[in-house]
């Protein structure tokens, strides 16, 4: 009679995998703002129309509050109150990001730097005019630029007079992360978040592949190639995003904070790594380290990188994947 009876058990366990099965497939939902001075969209897959309306609220409320925070140009800003008085009480999630920066900092030997905002002042990237600054004037801005100044004690930060950080170099990570971390929360198991350019990918796409995400062309429009992502994060820093041309010379954003002049040897760079803050940051270390010095120190770290930089006029690729 034992024998018998497990033949009716298993039938009806094969019904309830049959209905489970075949419920209503997920739904894509789509958050969008403009935060960090950029554009956000983050698109995810979910069951549950009023869950899913929670998890968006829930997103923006964290990401309006991280930018908030972290705004450099705000005039009421964590970050500005830390540059106008040398100190600040910070949450303990900003503490951890200022911990992140310091152990990129210390990995690149100093060539991602949060203290960099004099230099980036200095070459004009925070007003429209854009001139060539003396040699002296990059050398009073560098005596105000190392990471290594800045202290953490307990909630506070701190930093040496006349010190200011930008964290533009890895914000964006860190709030990709956060929106990562809130849908993971939640069970959400397809997703992909951009901000700004920081990709992350959250399992599968709803077709069951990776996803896709494309490198813009550095030198072109469109797209130059696409990479494949699956709960992993990529950033790419480009020479084409923030920069001015004097004299057919390119002077791009990103600043080596050693020579305190804007990094040449690339184009692009491309980072995939299993979070965006890494990503973030590591993609801004590798412009200033060039292709050849860059792959090698990626390949110490084992992680996957793709740079593009100019040789002889013409446009050159440089990978380890």
């Amino acid at each position: 009679m034992i024998v018998r009876s497990i033949r009716p058990i298993i039938f009806l366990v094969g019904i309830l995998l049959i209905i489970s099965t075949c419920g209503p497939p997920p739904k894509e939902y789509i958050y969008t703002n403009f935060l960090f001075g950029a554009q956000c969209n983050i698109k995810f897959y979910y069951i549950g129309d009023e869950r899913a309306r929670e998890i968006i609220d829930v997103i923006d409320l964290e990401l309006t509050r991280l930018d908030s925070l972290l705004n450099y140009f705000s005039e009421i800003s964590l970050v500005t109150e830390l540059n106008r008085n040398s100190r600040v009480h910070a949450p303990g999630d900003i503490i951890s990001l200022f911990n992140a920066s310091d152990s990129v900092s210390r990995l690149t030997d100093g060539l991602f730097d949060i203290t960099v905002a004099p230099l980036l002042e200095t070459w004009g990237f925070y007003r429209r005019g854009k001139t060539l600054p003396t040699q002296d004037a990059i050398e009073r801005a560098m005596k105000l630029v190392d990471f290594r100044r800045i202290r953490i004690t307990n909630d506070s930060i701190i930093v040496g007079s006349g010190m200011r950080i930008d964290l533009g170099g890895i914000a964006q990570g860190f709030a990709a992360d956060r929106a990562a971390l809130i849908l993971r929360q939640r069970h959400v198991k397809s997703a992909i978040i951009d901000i700004g350019g920081e990709v992350l990918a959250i399992g599968r796409s709803p077709q069951g592949r990776p996803w896709r995400v494309g490198i813009q062309n550095p030198r072109g429009k469109g797209i130059i190639e696409t990479i494949e992502l699956e709960n992993s994060a990529v950033s790419t820093s480009g020479d084409y995003e923030k920069f001015f041309i004097i004299d057919n010379r390119r002077y791009p954003h990103i600043i080596n904070p050693k020579t305190g002049l804007p990094a040449q040897n690339f184009a692009s760079v491309t980072i995939t790594a299993d979070n965006a803050t890494y990503a973030d940051a590591m993609s801004t270390a590798i412009a200033i380290m060039g292709p050849a010095s860059g792959i090698d120190f990626l390949d110490s770290l084992e992680i996957k990188g793709i740079i593009y930089y100019e040789e002889n006029d013409s446009l050159k690729r440089v990978s380890n994947r």
